[in-house]
């Protein structure tokens, strides 16, 4: 999941480590908490793969006004390091990452995978949809719509024998009911609207 949070991510555009990490926190909300030791080795991963690059940005600190003065120069010399540190004074390798054409191929393996049944990844290839041609797009969404229904067939299985459960079993199994019901008809909607407009798209001009 990480991997196509990623790479998604870097399609809009190249980012640092610590930009990436805050978007993708955005992005997953309170689903998933991404930190820099789960971040770094995929990004190595993916590096290795081909999907991403790394450039290495120099960034330097400006240098103050002559003063004409040597000692002067030493003085804020000094004050300059102390501030930024030697590192930074002398300028400093800083790593951006973006997609290669390799990810990007990679990124629309991940969007097109025919397993819908993990709801996190679903939710991610929803966000990326943009990316994908718009048949691939609305079978996508219909795909997770059979998921949907073979768990809602089950379900009401499930309520079948619910003498033989206690009232807070009971109550997730409503709360469940509840949740499939409102993704439903919230997948609905998406499909008639990808419906919709391919058939806009075919009206004649």
């Amino acid at each position: 999941m990480i991997d196509l949070a990623i790479l998604g991510l870097l399609t809009e555009q190249e980012l640092h480590g610590y930009e990436l990490k805050k978007r993708l926190g955005e992005l997953l909300s309170s689903r998933t908490a991404v930190s820099f030791g789960s971040l770094y080795p995929a990004l190595a991963r993916l590096e290795k793969q081909g999907c991403v690059k790394a450039v290495e940005e120099r960034t330097t600190v400006p240098g103050a006004p002559m003063s004409g003065s040597l000692a002067g120069e030493l003085a804020a010399f000094r004050a300059r390091v102390r501030e930024t540190g030697l590192g930074k004074a002398t300028g400093r390798g800083k790593k951006v990452y973006g997609i290669t054409e390799r990810g990007r191929e990679r990124l629309l393996e991940l969007l097109s995978d025919p397993d819908v049944s993990d709801d996190r990844a679903f939710t991610l290839r929803v966000a990326f949809a943009p990316l994908l041609p718009e048949s691939a797009r609305l079978e996508l969404f219909e795909r997770r719509r059979t998921e949907l229904l073979s768990r809602r067939d089950d379900l009401r299985r499930r309520e079948h024998g619910r003498s033989r459960t206690h009232a807070y079993l009971g109550a997730l199994l409503d709360r469940d009911a509840e949740n499939l019901a409102h993704d439903l008809a919230w997948l609905d909607r998406l499909i008639d609207a990808e419906r919709q407009a391919a058939q806009e798209q075919e009206l004649p001009t």
